[in-house]
């Protein structure tokens, strides 16, 4: 079996059976996070349908000419589309639909996947319900989402959805360790994204380490009640988050922060995101009540909402920084 889509193995046989019964349906929708194998998967089903030389079980041998070539997408029988900026536009879906008209290059089943479908305009929906709902001759559809509330429900009604869970931590943990992150930075990383590719790229930027030691100082100084956390946004948080992007990190460092307090008190094999600080974290722990976090927690919340509405970071910060340390003074 494939150890690309290894990480879904309950998927992968699911598809299987399909497979080797030929009973796969016309049009999926493979719905999860980002990092849980959707693309991984399509791709691995694609290379089944195509593959002369099928392994043992059925599945894609993934070493032929025909299996590399759709996995370095050269194969003319498999369109993938993707967004066009921040959209997936009309005039792709039509592009498609004409591609459809002809007949497939080297055999007659032709094969669509589709990326973040939910980034479809109205228009280029409408347009692909249409040819939902209207197949010409043996195609596969696999329409990809991490927001499959933002799809029409008319297209939902159309395709067999497959939930791609997400990977336990300490599985994901794993897998950035073997990719060659340090363990510490890994376990801060899956905190922030489930795709692995993400956090490889996030691994290499310096200024996420920056960010964790400034939003690690910061908490210190309110959870102190201390006034130079009003101070330190000024002198020392706002040089390093100066994007907007940055700023909303700071934002999920504490979150995280306070996530790793609230399950110190609760769990002993919680994975802490703030590895580094994983001692001073779980003696302190105690001092605060759950409400009291809870009551942090929808601060920083609120605030990710205003940083959103593009109200200045600064003054953000600095109101997020009194209002946490009153809930520490009142109800730690």
């Amino acid at each position: 079996m494939s150890t690309q889509t290894i990480k879904q193995p309950s998927i992968q046989r699911l598809f299987l059976q399909l497979l080797n019964q030929k009973t796969l349906q016309h049009a999926y929708l493979f719905e999860g996070k980002a990092g849980t194998g959707k693309k991984d998967m399509a791709m691995w089903v694609t290379q089944s349908l195509y593959c002369p030389e099928s392994s043992s079980d059925g599945g894609a041998c993934q070493t032929c000419q025909t299996c590399q070539r759709i996995r370095a997408h050269y194969h003319p029988d498999v369109i993938e589309i993707e967004p066009d900026g921040q959209s997936i536009k009309i005039g792709q879906v039509r592009s498609l639909k004409e591609e459809f008209t002809k007949s497939g290059m080297e055999s007659r089943r032709k094969v669509v996947i589709v990326e973040d479908v939910e980034k479809m305009t109205i228009q280029a929906a409408n347009s692909l319900l249409k040819f939902l709902e209207e197949p010409d001759g043996e195609i596969y559809l696999f329409l990809l989402t991490t927001a499959k509330h933002r799809l029409l429900d008319t297209i939902l009604s159309r395709c067999q959805l497959i939930h791609f869970p997400q990977l336990p931590k300490e599985e994901r943990l794993s897998l950035l360790v073997e990719r060659g992150i340090s363990k510490e930075k890994a376990a801060l990383l899956i905190h922030l994204t489930s795709d692995a590719d993400q956090a490889q790229e996030l691994a290499e930027k310096e200024e996420l380490l920056q960010l964790v030691q400034a939003v690690w100082k910061w908490f210190s100084f309110m959870s102190k009640k201390d006034d130079q956390a009003f101070v330190y946004v000024h002198t020392d948080l706002m040089p390093l988050a100066r994007e907007k992007k940055d700023q909303l990190m700071v934002m999920d460092l504490v979150l995280i922060l306070l996530q790793d307090i609230l399950n110190s008190q609760v769990s002993e094999a919680h994975v802490y995101a703030f590895e580094k600080y994983k001692e001073t974290i779980q003696s302190g722990a105690q001092r605060f009540r759950p409400l009291a976090i809870a009551e942090m927690m929808e601060v920083i919340l609120n605030g990710k909402k205003m940083l959103d509405s593009n109200v200045a970071a600064q003054g953000v910060f600095e109101d997020c920084s009194l209002q946490i340390v009153d809930v520490i003074r009142n109800k730690r």
